[in-house]
């Protein structure tokens, strides 16, 4: 294949995108040689001074092992660490090559297989990168032959991505053809895109603006007026803003934000968060665009009628800077428990996200945050930005990220009429079926898998494109589906462990090596000291999801009890889990009959909260085993709390001990009784009664819960301050906080 008809096959593909304001996929499979024959003509047609439109540089990336000669300064290489760093730029051409290390080889015995291997596609910064990508602009897929015949083999998620390929418009070249795609016809049918909208009209700065601040769509006129009325309107009514990418939401902050400044009255500091400087590149470009008279360094403005500066979450959090109004881009890549700070330290924000799991952290954004808001600040507004703006709505390549990575999968819709109700007798209910489904099973219905999925994504608010190669490519991975009147209503991922050779065990325990999907009994070993725990069998539950228009209602025991008696059947001593805990997720494992393992120390840097690990025994052995980690934990869990669990929540600190049984069967001797009475009588003073009323609390805890209890704990179990208890509940100083205290105890 000569590279002159390569060259002109390149610019006929640009011509067809730049008329129809598409971005194209372009596939290249062959040796490196080949490929890197392509990437230089490639660079050379869609990166050129001749097709290029825009006035300002063409710009592009390369991800994975492209050789050091294609970078320049209108290429920059990016990796599986740095290509969240480009989300909100733009760029005219992407090359993404797969990796070259499929998998290493297995050891002899199938028991002490090494799983750690690298990730042939990763198809998170495929879906991130190509949302860079502007119209007109081309994403270059590299394989070589070798990977596609092993994906065809191995690689179900690969496969389905491939077939997925066989659209129109998208374009797959191998080196052992002998012609290209055929163009002309899609040229010949090719309509101009041009002033059917504004936004077509302008998208190229072509066409003349006819709407209001710079907006180039209605819908973002709409989201800066609504902008503007957060900071001109009442106080914490906080905006969150959300689009697909390529709609124009960073350009709409800009914008809003060129408008405060022009119509301020009085300085205004308007402070601006994201997940990094580089995110905002888009919307500092067009601050200096539409407000000229301003003096625009880096990530700061400086205008006569106040500032505008970048400030990280973390810093932002610290500082406490003064701000008129704060702004966050890209909230979703930012862990839902610091946005909830700025909730309870500002009183006028907006927030800003992209939507399709792109950041890896939409669900956690569109689900959690959203709770947290309906609860603190229930006169919230939402708005979503629809119209595409960077290309037109039907362009080809988002349609094909969508659908191969799942990004746009739908809940199944329910009956609601036919909703169970809370005192239903589900072991009565013969609709529900609980079963399990193979990839085939998947592959052969795409329906089937995209009402899976949709449900399963629910359960975790860190969802992204490889939750979806997981599902499809671990072999180690049981997935189990609740079905309702055949409606998909739950679905559970497992993961099997446990019962790996010694030879590896000693590497972990010399601390030279961590397995890979073998979780469960590698933090027993290592976080809770059981030595034996490799020797039994696990079934982990990786995530469990029942359809949010049905929760609440008793389906998620159900479901998880089914499962249970499947993992009976195949031997399995353990069936266990690790979350993000809070109490209510707690408190349904521990009604499941699940016993806490371990805690975490450290918070989760997504979520903010601890991981709890939870186990059931189900085998007379590991009863054996679960009792000795259960008493363990509680022995140290009272230790901890005025140590490493000092600030943890107060409520998840009751459900912890709501349900520990040594202490539900204890008695309180005479003497602790004798001096909690003195201290509620008056007649003595809390310190010296303190070991009292702690013993008489970790007794209390095992009751029925009270929200007035949650100062105690702070107080008398976690030995917190009494400024921060009083701060945090909202008591006047030390006097009313006893009060509340001796009223309390006196009550119960």
């Amino acid at each position: 294949m000569l590279n002159e008809e390569f060259s002109a096959w390149c610019f006929k593909l640009q011509q067809v995108t730049q008329l129809q304001r598409w971005r194209s996929l372009l596939v290249l499979v062959g040796d490196k040689a080949w490929t890197n024959q392509h990437i230089e003509v490639s660079i050379k047609a869609f990166l050129s001074e001749q097709t290029a439109k825009v006035m300002q540089p063409k710009q592009g990336l390369i991800y994975g092992d492209i050789d050091d000669v294609f970078l320049s300064s209108q290429l920059s290489a990016v990796n599986r660490k740095t290509f969240h760093q480009y989300l909100g730029t733009e760029q005219q051409l992407v090359f993404f090559r797969l990796a070259e290390h499929i998998q290493k080889q297995a050891e002899s015995n199938i028991s002490e297989i090494e799983t750690e291997t690298e990730s042939e596609f990763d198809v998170d910064a495929f879906a991130a990168l190509s949302g860079t990508i502007v119209s007109g602009g081309v994403l270059v897929l590299l394989i070589s032959a070798n990977q596609l015949q092993h994906v065809q083999k191995n690689n179900y998620f690969f496969q389905r991505f491939m077939q997925q390929l066989t659209r129109e418009h998208c374009y797959v070249i191998k080196q052992s053809d002998t012609l290209l795609p055929d163009l002309n016809a899609v040229l010949k049918t090719a309509v101009p895109k041009t002033g059917t909208s504004n936004a077509q009209a302008v998208a190229e700065f072509g066409g003349i603006n006819s709407l209001p601040y710079g907006c180039i769509t209605q819908e973002q006129v709409s989201a800066v007026k609504v902008m503007l009325k957060v900071l001109s309107g009442h106080r914490d009514r906080p905006l969150v803003l959300t689009a697909d990418r390529g709609r124009g939401k960073s350009t709409a902050l800009a914008l809003a934000a060129c408008q405060m400044l022009k119509n301020a009255q009085q300085p205004l500091k308007i402070l601006i968060s994201a997940p990094s400087k580089q995110a905002l590149a888009i919307f500092f470009q067009q601050v200096a665009q539409h407000l000229p008279e301003a003096i625009v360094n880096g990530a700061s403005v400086e205008h006569a009628n106040g500032s505008i500066n970048f400030y990280p979450i973390d810093t932002l959090l610290k500082d406490k800077p003064i701000a008129s109004i704060i702004m966050v881009d890209e909230a979703a890549a930012i862990p839902v428990y610091l946005l909830q700070k700025l909730l309870s330290t500002y009183h006028r924000l907006i927030f800003a996200s992209t939507m399709h799991g792109y950041e890896g952290a939409g669900r956690g954004f569109s689900i959690k945050f959203r709770q947290v808001l309906q609860r603190t600040m229930p006169n919230w507004r939402n708005m979503h930005i629809n119209e595409a703006i960077r290309w037109a709505s039907d362009d080809p390549l988002e349609q094909f990220v969508f659908d191969s990575c799942l990004l746009n999968a739908q809940l199944p819709n329910v009956d609601k009429t036919c909703q169970l109700k809370a005192n239903t007798n589900l072991t009565d209910d013969t609709a529900l079926e609980v079963t399990q489904l193979s990839v085939e099973d998947l592959l052969e219905d795409e329906t089937l898998l995209q009402a899976v999925f949709s449900v399963l994504v629910t359960a975790h608010y860190q969802t992204s494109p490889s939750d979806l190669k997981l599902l499809l490519n671990n072999s180690a991975i049981s997935l189990f589906v609740l079905k309702r009147e055949n409606s998909v209503v739950g679905v559970a991922m497992l993961m099997q462990e446990g019962l790996v050779g010694e030879t590896l065990v000693d590497k972990v325990l010399e601390n030279k090596r961590r397995l890979r999907d073998q979780f469960l009994p590698q933090s027993l070993l290592m976080h809770c000291g059981v030595k034996t725990s490799f020797n039994y069998s696990y079934q982990r539950v990786m995530r469990i999801a029942v359809h949010p228009d049905l929760q609440c209602l008793g389906l998620g025991r159900y479901f998880l009890n089914a499962i249970e008696q499947h993992s009976l059947m195949k031997d399995t001593d353990f069936i266990g889990a690790s979350f993000a805990g809070n109490a209510t997720l707690v408190r349904f494992w521990q009604r499941s009959g699940y016993c806490i393992a371990r805690i975490g120390f450290n918070k989760d840097k997504a979520s903010g909260e601890h991981s709890c690990l939870v186990t059931k025994a189900l085998t007379p052995r590991a009863s054996n085993l679960q009792h000795v980690f259960n008493e363990q934990f509680y022995q140290q869990f009272n230790y901890w709390l005025t140590d490493e669990f000092k600030y943890m929540p107060a409520q998840l600190v009751w459900q912890l001990l709501n349900s520990n049984a040594a202490i539900k069967t204890s008695r309180l001797a005479a003497e602790v009784s004798l001096s909690v009475n003195d201290f509620t009588s008056g007649q003595r003073q809390l310190s010296s009664c303190i070991y009292a009323l702690h013993q008489w609390l970790l007794k209390h805890t095992t009751e029925v819960y009270d929200s007035n209890v949650l100062p105690l704990i702070a107080r008398i179990l976690q030995k917190n301050s009494i400024e921060s208890v009083c701060e945090q509940y909202g008591f006047t100083g030390k006097k009313s906080l006893n009060q509340h205290i001796i009223n309390y105890i006196s009550s119960h």
